[in-house]
């Protein structure tokens, strides 16, 4: 009987922790996100924010990365639904992307409103590296919500954190 308890305590002890290591970025208007503190956090000049992974050492070729971005649109959400603009954006991914296969599209609730996922592959321009992209879209308070976690098909290391950090995006 005690080692079962000693199991279960074991087992329940981490996720009674508060997350060690996260950090929180509160953008100025838009949204909340944690992510891990060995990743960096920047805005570009097109206001997206910018999660990128610490390297995997001298032989890594690519930071994985999470995009956030937020355009707003009085249609957004209220005429136009979030299953509205699928196949369109498949369709625009299908031109930009060489060998672009998509893995699946599934459609979910992101902070209690309708979202689609998206997971694809493939090459972007002339680049020789495959991608595996992980895109959620979702309308909330006539805004497009666009995350879009991006790593090399063959490295997988960091998919865990970047759905965690997808998964802590809090819409204001």
């Amino acid at each position: 009987m005690n080692k079962y308890l000693y199991l279960f305590i074991a087992l329940l002890f981490p996720v009674l922790l508060p997350a060690q290591g996260w950090k929180t970025y509160k953008d100025s208007a838009y949204f909340t996100v944690k992510y891990p503190a060995a990743w960096t956090q920047t805005t570009d000049e097109k206001k997206r924010t910018l999660l990128t992974s610490p390297s995997d050492g001298p032989g890594d070729p690519f930071a994985e990365n999470v995009n956030i971005s937020v355009t707003k649109n009085e249609n957004y959400g209220t005429q136009t639904k979030i299953r509205d603009i699928f196949p369109a954006v498949t369709d625009n991914l299908k031109k930009n992307f060489r060998e672009f296969k998509l893995e699946t599209r599934r459609y979910f609730k992101w902070n209690n409103a309708e979202a689609c996922e998206i997971i694809y592959t493939g090459y972007s321009g002339n680049d020789d590296h495959k991608f595996r992209i992980i895109q959620w879209f979702c309308f909330y308070k006539k805004r497009l919500y666009t995350v879009s976690f991006t790593t090399l098909d063959i490295n997988l290391t960091h998919t865990a954190n970047a759905k965690k950090i997808m998964r802590s995006i809090v819409f204001r």
